[in-house]
């Protein structure tokens, strides 16, 4: 059966784990974990993880949604991990720090800005923000995941992207939507777009700032979903149809 699970954000949804201000995310298949992002530092990572039910040998591919630290703090815990891991980025590291990761046994890989296709989870670069990111969509069913770690290129922007290219409702939103640092007067027409797609889970967190996130609730009620650190939902059966990883 799998599993997602939100390994960091900055308010702590089980007891056990630590919140801090960055966001991490576990998708727990039988074969093993598939991480989007790594929180803003490894000792928390790494405690939130295991708390979790992680182990580190397990993990078979992390996707970076972006070059910040709170999204990347976490990648120092893999410096001892013992067996390659691919790392998909959504811009070159510099040669020192991909020469590091190298050493670590990290394999960074740029991703196409076509997307990528990874076994029922793709990644797409989405143009329109700074730094460069890109979210995961996951394929379960006939409905479609959404994972964005900051959306810096407009939450309605990535909605709007996937939902022309699947054309098929979505299960979950989840992430940073980065209405803590966008002007409050633009949340009123991302409301609306969240109202003209079918979603039916919305969970805003991390940089979505406290204002907005209530605004989500406020405005759906039967939708939205409070997250933090330690939330997890169970996964629908993947869609078949989808592509093997690429070595």
């Amino acid at each position: 059966m799998a599993i997602l699970v939100i390994i960091c954000d900055n308010q702590p949804y089980a007891g056990d784990l630590i919140p801090s201000w960055g966001f991490s995310v576990g998708i727990k298949e039988t074969d093993g974990w598939a991480l989007f992002d790594l929180g803003n530092d490894p000792e928390i990572f790494l405690h939130n993880f295991t708390a979790l039910g992680g182990d580190l040998k397990d993990v078979r591919r992390i996707i970076l949604s972006h070059h910040h630290q709170d999204h990347t703090g976490g990648l120092e815990a893999f410096r001892d991990i013992g067996h390659p891991v691919a790392l998909y980025l959504p811009e070159p590291f510099s040669r020192s720090e991909n020469a590091t990761l190298t050493e670590w046994g990290l394999k960074p890989r740029v991703v196409p800005p076509e997307g990528l296709t990874l076994d029922g989870l793709s990644v797409f670069p989405i143009s329109g923000g700074t730094p460069p990111e890109q979210l995961i969509i996951l394929e379960r069913g006939d409905r479609l995941i959404l994972l964005t770690g900051c959306a810096h290129f407009g939450i309605e922007n990535g909605l709007t992207r996937m939902w022309d290219k699947f054309r098929r409702p979505f299960e979950l939103v989840c992430g940073g939507f980065h209405f803590a640092f966008r002007p409050k007067r633009e949340l009123a027409q991302v409301l609306r777009t969240f109202q003209q797609i079918p979603v039916a889970g919305i969970a805003p967190c991390h940089c979505t700032g406290d204002k907005a996130i209530a605004e989500f609730s406020r405005a759906f009620p039967g939708k939205f979903l409070r997250v933090g650190a330690g939330w997890k939902t169970t996964l629908a059966s993947q869609n078949k149809k989808t592509q093997g990883e690429n070595k």
